[in-house]
């Protein structure tokens, strides 16, 4: 056998053979999307081949390595929860790329005709406040035993023909699991997010102040409306004229009194700022 600075003829041949083609994943589509719960869903890869096999991730906890012929090559799934799951495809040994895309899952299945279930769960106001009740409707049909689990360390169980209602009231800002459980016969357990904001600042009109001392007229005046948040407001000078304002408070206002006598302003608030205050003002001559 001849040898080439250490090569054998044979291991030449080998070294300057054209490599191999590999195919490449590139795309994936989900059929159907949205999907039902329980509802088979159709993932088919596409690119180039060669391909012999594909790893699909269904973003549930499923990921499986399937044996293909060529692309493209279809496969199956059901969901068992609803949700929006990211779904990842590989091409495997000689078969590269990656893609993703992402499928909705609504839920829960149908029930057999005729057994109890629970259907749906809403929830107001979402996003809730912070010491403002929050009231959880439980849709359904049939009658019901289940309990609630406010996701804040409180639970509370409740029966009877659906729909119902149940009320909670959360004291801290947070986002909580709220959790319908269902028990036998009934059917039908829902999991949802509940955002809880900080209670808003209060906007409350508090007062007016005037200048104490001596006030001549034809001199502006100073008027200082007292109180706290954004407030839209009248303010009547008590001389015939009056304005609309809406400002941050306290605000304050300067304001011409050309007659000298006894005034008496007054500030009301607009909803959903609230409170009323008045102030007396006595205006001299000027000497």
């Amino acid at each position: 056998m001849v040898v080439l600075r250490g090569l054998t003829i044979a291991s030449l041949a080998l070294t300057l053979a054209p490599a191999q083609p590999r195919g490449v994943v590139s795309g994936i589509a989900l059929q159907p999307n949205p999907a039902a719960v329980s509802a088979a869903v159709t993932a088919t890869a596409t690119g180039t081949n060669p391909c012999g096999a594909v790893f699909i991730d269904w973003g549930d906890g499923t990921a499986v390595t399937y044996a293909i012929a060529s692309l493209p090559a279809t496969e199956t799934h059901a969901y068992a929860a609803a949700g929006r799951y990211a779904v990842v495809a590989k091409g495997m040994g000689n078969c590269d790329g990656e893609t993703r895309t992402r499928i909705d899952v609504t839920g829960p299945p149908p029930p057999p005709s005729g057994e109890p279930t629970i259907t749906a769960v809403d929830m107001t106001p979402s996003p809730g406040v912070v010491r403002r009740p929050v009231t959880i409707a439980v849709n359904g049909r049939g009658t019901c035993a289940f309990s609630v689990d406010f996701g804040d360390g409180n639970a509370q169980d409740d029966t009877g023909p659906l729909p119902r209602t149940v009320r909670h009231t959360y004291a801290v800002a947070d986002t909580y699991v709220v959790v319908v459980r269902p028990s036998a016969p009934c059917a039908g357990k829902f999991t949802q997010k509940l955002q809880i904001t900080a209670e808003p600042a209060r906007s409350e009109l508090t007062g007016i102040s005037v200048p104490a001392g001596r006030l001549v007229a034809g001199q502006p005046v100073t008027i200082d409306v007292t109180g706290t948040g954004a407030c839209r407001y009248a303010i009547d000078f008590g001389d015939g004229n009056a304005e609309t304002r809406s400002q941050p408070l306290p605000d304050r206002i300067r304001h011409n009194y050309p007659a000298p006598d006894v005034y008496t302003i007054s500030a009301t608030a607009e909803a959903p700022c609230t409170g009323s205050a008045h102030a007396t003002l006595n205006v001299r001559r000027r000497r």
